[in-house]
C-alpha cells in the first residue's frame, strides 16, 4: 500500500472509521487474496482506536466478509482475518451480529460517490452507490442530484438529450464534509456538516 494511501485513509478515518478500515482490508486482499491483516496492525496503521477496529472485524466476520484464520483462543485485537467476500467501495453497514444496516446508506454511499468521482451521471452515481447490501436505483440518484444541483452543491457540466440518449452529466462543486447533505419533505436541504439548510434557488 502507498504512503499517500495511507495517509489518505487514516485523514479520513476520523470521520468514516468504518470506511477507512474497508479501504486497506481490500487493498491488501486485491493484491494478495491470501494475505491477512490483524485489528491491531490496522488501527497503527489507520491512526484509530484499536477496539472500534476489532468491533468491525468481528462484525464484518459475522456477515461473512471476513474469515478469521486463527484459533478462537487467540485474543480479537492480535488475531488474523482473511477477507472473504469483496463487497466493492463501500464499506459494509453492519451491526455486531452481521446483520446490514440500510437506513441511511444508499445517501451516504451517493455522496461518498459523489466525492470520488467528481463528475457523473445519475446512472453513474446508481451504480457507483450500489452494494451487495445497499441498492441505489438510477430514479433515486437523479432525484438527489438534481436537488443538490438546485441547492448548490452540483453543476450541470453536460446537459441530457433525451433525444439522444444522453444524460446529464453534474460535477460536485460544494463538499462541506463526510456526512451526506439531507434533504427533508418540505424540499430543502440541510447540511449535516455545516449545521445550515439550503433551499432550491438560494445559496447557490
Amino acid at each position: 500500500m502507498s504512503r499517500r494511501s495511507v495517509t489518505i485513509m487514516a485523514s479520513e478515518g476520523h470521520h468514516y472509521p468504518r470506511q477507512s478500515v474497508w479501504a486497506a482490508i481490500t487493498t491488501v486482499a486485491r493484491k494478495d487474496a491470501a494475505a491477512t491483516v490483524s485489528a491491531r496492525a490496522l488501527a497503527d496503521q489507520l491512526g484509530l482506536n484499536c477496539k472500534t477496529v476489532s468491533d468491525y472485524l468481528l462484525s464484518l466476520t459475522a456477515g461473512g466478509y471476513l474469515d478469521r484464520v486463527c484459533g478462537q483462543e487467540i485474543p480479537a485485537r492480535a488475531a488474523q482475518y482473511r477477507l472473504k467476500r469483496d463487497a466493492g467501495h463501500h464499506a459494509p453497514r453492519l451491526r455486531r451480529d452481521g446483520s446490514p444496516v440500510t437506513q441511511g446508506a444508499g445517501t451516504a454511499n451517493m455522496w461518498r460517490s459523489m466525492h470520488i468521482k467528481g463528475s457523473f451521471s445519475a446512472l453513474d452515481l446508481a451504480v457507483h452507490a450500489t452494494t451487495d447490501t445497499v441498492n441505489v436505483s438510477e430514479a433515486t440518484a437523479q432525484s438527489y442530484c438534481s436537488m443538490l444541483a438546485r441547492t448548490g452543491y452540483l453543476r450541470v457540466v453536460e446537459k441530457a438529450d433525451p433525444g439522444r440518449g444522453r444524460k446529464a452529466v453534474y460535477k460536485l462543486v460544494r463538499y462541506t464534509g463526510p456526512r451526506p447533505p439531507m434533504i427533508q419533505r418540505i424540499k430543502q436541504v440541510f447540511d449535516q456538516n455545516t449545521q445550515e439548510v439550503y433551499r432550491p434557488g438560494e445559496n447557490t
